[in-house]
């Protein structure tokens, strides 16, 4: 990874020793790659949940995740199953793209946060969006924030980038300025309009439309 040495370095550390963990930036900065990454440099199991909204949906995606044997079943059921399974077989419990947790979802989680041998790693864009679940990652001594690539990271991304998707036979002087200044050191936006970029429906001849392709990037980023 481009610019996250340290931050790879600390997570799977904390993973490696089941400490909970705040990873926290914008969208497109990198919080989902960053956990993927450190989840295969400590090798441990885990159960992971793509936006969590409400506390009925996060406890069907862990049993199933977990081999519980019920399914699609009443909330007052799941919970027990779910935390024994745990307790059965600590690991990480990654929550992904967290927003608004509600009290139900806190004090559920606060087991999990408080059991042997577990954890919680939840990515958020903010504090702000964690609604209840502040409660509980308030040390910021379990934050990982992520900030901008530098200047120089972001041209390496992009360069990389670029040779990826088959950009090297076009005109990229222009482009390659007008991504990095309007990507501001995100890494999922230089990547993504380097991606867009291979389309022929934003190459002009060598040149690619930058203004089209800028605006349906951030779209994309969004959805």
């Amino acid at each position: 990874m481009v610019g996250r040495r340290n931050e790879l370095a600390a997570l799977a550390s904390a993973l490696d020793r089941r400490q909970s963990r705040l990873i926290r930036g914008p969208r497109g900065i990198g919080k989902t790659r960053l956990i993927k990454e450190a989840l295969e440099q400590s090798k441990q199991p885990f159960v992971s949940v793509r936006q969590p909204r409400v506390l009925h949906q996060l406890l069907v995606e862990l049993a199933a995740g977990l081999g519980c044997p019920v399914r699609r079943t009443t909330s007052m059921v799941l919970k027990p199953a779910v935390l024994e399974a745990l307790r059965a077989g600590p690991r990480p419990v990654i929550l992904d793209d967290v927003a608004n947790a509600d009290p139900r979802m806190y004090r559920f989680l606060q087991q999990i946060y408080h059991m042997p041998g577990s954890c919680l790693i939840v990515a958020a864009r903010s504090r702000a969006c964690l609604g209840h679940l502040h409660k509980l990652l308030w040390d910021p001594r379990e934050e990982i924030a992520l900030p901008p690539l530098d200047h120089r990271e972001a041209q390496a991304l992009f360069d990389a980038a670029a040779h990826a998707f088959g950009l090297t036979a076009l005109d990229l002087a222009g482009f390659r300025r007008n991504v990095l200044a309007a990507a501001r050191g995100n890494p999922g936006q230089i990547v993504a309009m380097c991606r867009m970029a291979s389309r022929p429906e934003y190459q002009r001849g060598r040149h690619i439309r930058f203004l089209p392709l800028r605006i349906d990037a951030l779209a994309a980023l969004v959805s």
